[in-house]
C-alpha cells in the first residue's frame, strides 16, 4: 500500500512538473533542488537568529492563489515593517506574475538569487504539504490547506501546525485521523475573505477585471480533475453541447478546469473559439478562484472544496456525480459527509439539463441548507480570517503555542 502511494505521489509530481516545464530540464532542476536542500541544511544548522531583525516568512502554493496568497498579500501590504515575506514560485507563470507585481519572489529551481531570504527563513506558510522538506525540521511550518472538499482524503501531513476553518473541521481531523488537537487552530479560511469582499464589490468592476462582457446569467463550470472536461460519454462533444445550450439561452459560460485535468488545451481552445459567450480561465490566466465564484450565478462542480465556499453567495449549485463509489470509498475518509451537498445532484446527461433548467427558472431551492452548512463548515465568515491566521503565525513565532 505504501509503495502504491509513493508511486502515486511521484506520478502526480511528475505530471505537475510536466505541466509547467519541459521534461528535458528535469535532471537539471532536480540537481538545483538538491543543492537548495543541502544548502538549507548547512546554513540553517549554524544559523543564529538576531531578535532585532525582521522574521523572514516564506509562502508557497502550486499557483499564486488560495489561503497562502491571502495572507501573503496582507502581510506584504500592511506588515512590511514587521516581517520580510517572499513567495516560492513553483512555475515560471507564478514567478513572472509576481515579478510584474514587484512582489518578493524566488523561483523554486533557482533560489540562489535571494539566498539571504532562503537561509534566514523562520516560517513556511503553505496551501499543501509540499516543500517543507526543503528546509527541514529547523523551520516552523504553518499548513493552511487549499480547501475542504467532499471527496475522501488520506491522513494529512502536518509537520507543524494547521489552520482550519471551523470547530467542526477540527473535530473531524481528530475523529478521523487522531490528529493532535494542539496542532489545529480555528481561524477560518483566509481566501474566504476575498469572496466576502468581492460580494460587496459592484459586479461590473469584477467583470471588467476579468474581461467578461456584461449581460445574461453567468454559469461557472468547474469540474474536478476526476471528471476531466465532461463526465459522461465523449467529453468534448458533451462540453460543446453545454456551450451551444448557453449560446442559445444567452448565458455566459466560464470554464474553470482543475490543474490536474488531463485535457487537450489545443483541442479545447479550438472548440471554445466558436462560442464568444464561453471563457476559459485556468490557474495560469486567473489564479483567484474567489473572483470567479463572486461573479457566477450558478456553479456546476463535482465534490470539490469550492462548492461549500460558494454557499456564501446563496446561489444554485449543480453537483456532477460521475462515480459515487469512487468519491465515497476510493479516496479515503471523508471530512465532509455526502449528505452535506446543498444543491441539485445529477448522475447523467438527462438529469443534468433538467436540473439546469430548474435552477435557471426557479432559482436556489437549497438556500437555507447552504446557510446552515456554511456556519458549520466555515464558522464565522466576517472578512477577518486572514487576521486570525496572522495572529496564529505570530504566536507560533513567539513560541506561545
Amino acid at each position: 500500500m505504501i509503495e502504491k502511494n509513493l508511486k502515486s505521489v511521484i506520478r502526480d509530481m511528475l505530471f505537475w512538473y510536466a505541466r509547467e516545464n519541459r521534461i528535458i530540464f528535469l535532471p537539471f532542476h532536480t540537481f538545483l533542488l538538491l543543492l537548495w536542500i543541502m544548502s538549507c541544511k548547512l546554513f540553517l544548522k549554524k544559523r543564529v537568529i538576531n531578535r532585532d531583525e525582521k522574521p523572514v516568512i516564506a509562502f508557497t502554493s502550486v499557483y499564486f492563489n488560495g489561503n497562502a496568497r491571502a495572507v501573503f498579500e496582507y502581510m506584504t501590504e500592511k506588515l512590511e515593517d514587521k516581517y520580510s515575506c517572499y513567495w516560492i514560485a513553483r512555475n515560471m507563470v507564478t514567478f513572472k506574475y509576481l515579478r510584474k507585481l514587484k512582489k518578493p519572489v524566488v523561483y523554486l529551481y533557482f533560489p540562489f538569487t535571494a539566498s539571504n531570504l532562503v537561509v534566514n527563513t523562520s516560517v513556511l506558510v503553505t496551501n499543501d504539504s509540499y516543500l517543507h522538506f526543503i528546509f527541514g525540521k529547523k523551520i516552523k511550518t504553518v499548513q493552511l490547506w487549499h480547501g475542504e472538499g467532499g471527496k475522501g482524503a488520506s491522513k494529512p501531513d502536518i509537520p507543524g501546525i494547521q489552520c482550519v476553518p471551523s470547530q467542526y473541521i477540527k473535530k473531524r481531523y481528530i475523529e478521523l485521523w487522531n490528529i493532535d488537537p494542539e496542532k489545529l487552530f480555528v481561524t477560518g479560511y483566509a481566501r474566504m475573505d476575498f469572496l466576502y469582499r468581492y460580494l460587496n464589490t459592484p459586479r461590473r468592476h469584477l467583470l471588467r477585471e476579468l474581461s467578461i462582457r456584461e449581460g445574461g446569467k453567468i454559469i461557472l463550470y468547474a469540474p474536478t480533475f476526476d471528471v476531466g472536461l465532461w463526465p459522461w460519454g465523449d467529453e468534448y462533444k458533451g462540453f460543446e453541447k453545454l456551450c451551444r445550450f448557453c449560446k442559445e439561452r444567452e448565458l455566459t459560460l466560464i470554464l474553470r478546469l482543475h490543474p490536474l485535468a488531463k485535457v487537450s488545451k489545443r483541442k479545447l481552445k479550438r472548440l471554445i473559439k466558436k462560442y464568444p459567450n464561453v471563457y476559459l480561465y485556468d490557474m495560469a490566466k486567473e489564479p483567484d478562484t474567489m473572483k470567479l465564484l463572486a461573479v457566477a450565478d450558478i456553479l456546476i462542480t463535482a465534490w470539490s472544496s469550492i462548492d461549500n465556499e460558494f454557499f456564501l453567495t446563496e446561489r444554485p449549485i449543480i453537483y456532477l456525480e460521475k462515480d459515487k463509489e469512487f468519491f465515497v470509498e476510493g479516496r479515503g475518509k471523508m471530512k465532509i459527509p455526502i449528505e452535506y451537498r446543498a444543491g441539485e445532484v445529477v448522475s447523467n446527461v438527462e438529469e443534468f439539463y433538467k436540473a439546469l433548467e430548474k435552477v435557471l427558472t426557479k432559482g436556489n431551492a437549497y438556500k437555507e441548507k447552504q446557510r446552515r452548512l456554511l456556519r458549520l463548515l466555515h464558522g464565522q465568515v466576517d472578512g477577518k480570517a486572514t487576521e486570525r491566521v496572522i495572529q496564529t503565525i505570530e504566536n507560533y513565532l513567539r513560541g506561545t503555542i
